[in-house]
């Protein structure tokens, strides 16, 4: 009877210290693959602009980018085939996430003097994506204060915070398992 009982007690025990602050544990691991933010740096969309997209989006388009995953790609000014390749795998990203679909947008993040032949370009490789422009700076300066200058993609969630980053050239399939992973235990857009 006393080893049974120890097989019950014994774990409400040792949660009851770890809650309490007695025994520190903390995982010398994550599963995140990409670079996690923190601490989150928070966005505003208000900010940005949208620019092309879905017609369901408004041009100001900060609550509806709050309610959902975005997936951030700020797009070089010389939109190179290694731009056009990292944007190809954004398109592949969305279409793989089946029914989850529709819990993410994809936003480019484009200047206002873009090149319009690399504007249409980007419009052809996947009319769902959001062309949104920056007036202000706003969403630079989040960017560079949330991971630096070296990162190329960013995972932001539906309360606008920039939580994860990628690095230019990472494998597509990091950020897909990321997405795939935070849509799987999140409830955070389905707040509504």
């Amino acid at each position: 009877m006393i080893v049974i009982a120890a097989i019950f007690v014994l774990p409400l025990l040792v949660a009851w210290f770890m809650y309490s602050g007695t025994i520190e544990y903390k995982p010398s691991a994550t599963k995140n693959l990409g670079v996690l933010v923190q601490p989150p740096v928070p966005l505003d969309w208000e900010e940005a602009i949208v620019l092309a997209g879905n017609s369901d989006i408004p041009p100001a388009a900060g609550k509806v980018f709050n309610e959902h995953w975005v997936i951030l790609y700020p797009v070089p000014d010389n939109c190179d085939k290694d731009c056009f390749r990292e944007v190809t795998d954004l398109r592949q990203i969305h279409r793989a996430s089946g029914r989850q679909q529709s819990r993410i947008l994809i936003a480019l993040l484009i200047r206002e003097s873009a090149n319009p032949q690399t504007v249409a370009m980007l419009r052809e490789v996947y009319p769902v994506f959001h062309l949104i422009s920056d007036l202000s700076g706003s969403v630079a300066t989040a960017l560079a204060q949330a991971a630096g200058d070296n990162m190329a993609i960013y995972l932001i969630d539906p309360l606008g915070n920039i939580m994860m980053a990628y690095p230019s050239g990472s494998d597509p399939n990091d950020l897909k398992q990321d997405l795939k992973r935070l849509l799987t235990w999140s409830k955070l857009d389905e707040q509504s």
